[in-house]
């Protein structure tokens, strides 16, 4: 597992089984960069509960490799009723997808 910081997934909002979720930027890459561990708050609560986004790439073994992770947020986004989460570096993109939540 490798922690980074992604200062412009920070603040971003979804909305995740019927609540209101912000990012904090805060990622933990796992299983070789297959999936990402996102930290959000949850705005639309007076208790501020905090959770982590589990983020699954969707073209595995296609995914985003930890030994080089810089802050490569791109979008966060909803398609057909799914969540994703969207990177891009150097000639290359990669679609996440929102796989579960764990409260924390």
């Amino acid at each position: 597992m490798v922690e980074t910081q992604w200062a412009e997934l920070g603040g971003k909002e979804l909305r995740y089984l019927d609540q209101t979720w912000a990012c904090t930027g805060e990622v933990d890459v796992q299983q070789s960069g297959e999936l990402l561990a996102v930290r959000a708050k949850q705005t639309d609560d007076v208790k501020g509960r905090s959770a982590t986004l589990f983020f699954a790439v969707q073209n595995s073994p296609d995914s985003l490799n930890p030994g080089a992770l810089g802050d490569h947020f791109d979008r966060l986004g909803q398609e057909d009723g799914e969540h994703y989460l969207e990177l891009r570096t150097e000639g290359r993109t990669y679609r996440y997808g929102l796989q579960r939540m764990s409260y924390e």
